[in-house]
């Protein structure tokens, strides 16, 4: 049996609870032994006594876990070396290599986003809380991962509202995708509304709000959409006539789609250029369809 190290116990420290081997090891500090079999199999030891001197005062009766491990060939390495790879939000794999021999050692982090949840909370109660970005933050994480929602609905209002928050597309934007996963459709649609009248929404948010509504098949609220983008914003000549010829498309409106790719196209900025040839074979389809 190898202590894993020499003189004082390698230990192995988990600030969390982990699960190895589909056995789950709490939150601390263990002591790392290696079990190795003449046939090249080997067997991860984690131990409750992590302070002793080498394996003199190892006993199988402080054994927290024991996970069975297959010696693998592995590129030479002149220096005993521990590592991780394949790491992952939910796993990784710590790795004992020597010589030309590698031992993995696989470990899973169960229940990930509470986690991830319970350490923004506790954040959010430090310095970090008072930018009402990092509490928008915090809302969106849980609309990504749909968790803790009736509490980032809170966090979302807190965004907002004085005396941290601050009114604007972007964090209006944040409760309405909240409202939307917790399926109040039509509060969310209130308050996007609001947001895309909001002073401080920008002609490519509200065109990005239009698409949205379009994947969802909501044709004839994006069209209204991207009408409200070309009135709010006259001298954009190139997202909002976009937003009018994708609108008027789906509609199944060609002659109107055709006509506003065209403004689109010969207005088109530098930085779109690059994607010229895509607009232009919207435009050649509509108008392969008889326009």
């Amino acid at each position: 049996r190898w202590r894993a190290g020499a003189n004082k116990n390698t230990t192995i420290s988990f600030s969390h609870d982990v699960s190895i081997d589909g056995k789950n090891v709490k939150a601390g500090t263990y002591g790392l032994f290696l079990a190795v079999e003449k046939g090249g199999n080997c067997t991860w030891i984690l131990s409750k006594n992590s302070s002793s001197w080498g394996s003199y005062y190892y006993d199988p009766k402080e054994d927290v876990l024991r996970a069975p491990s297959a010696l693998q060939d592995a590129p030479y390495t002149e220096y005993l070396t521990y590592g991780f790879d394949n790491r992952e939000a939910t796993t990784t794999t710590a790795y004992l290599q020597w010589e030309n021999k590698r031992v993995p050692l696989k470990i899973d982090v169960p229940n990930i986003n509470e986690l991830y949840v319970n350490i923004i909370r506790d954040e959010l109660r430090s310095t970090i809380g008072f930018d009402y970005n990092n509490i928008r933050a915090a809302a969106q994480f849980c609309v990504l991962n749909n968790i803790n929602l009736e509490e980032a609905l809170v966090w979302a209002d807190a965004a907002i509202n004085p005396p941290l928050g601050q009114e604007e597309f972007a964090t209006l934007q944040t409760k309405a995708s909240v409202l939307r996963a917790l399926k109040r459709d039509a509060e969310a649609e209130g308050v996007m509304s609001k947001a895309i009248n909001h002073p401080t929404a920008s002609v490519q948010a509200i065109h990005q709000y239009g698409r949205t509504l379009l994947n969802d098949g909501k044709k004839e609220k994006a069209m209204e959409v991207f009408k409200l983008n070309r009135q709010r914003n006259p001298d954009d000549k190139f997202t909002t006539y976009v937003g009018l010829a994708r609108g008027y498309a789906a509609l199944g409106d060609t002659k109107n789609a055709v006509k506003n790719w065209e403004v689109a196209i010969k207005n088109i900025p530098e930085d779109q250029k690059p994607n010229l040839a895509l607009y232009e074979a919207e435009l050649k389809k509509l108008k392969g369809g008889g326009a």
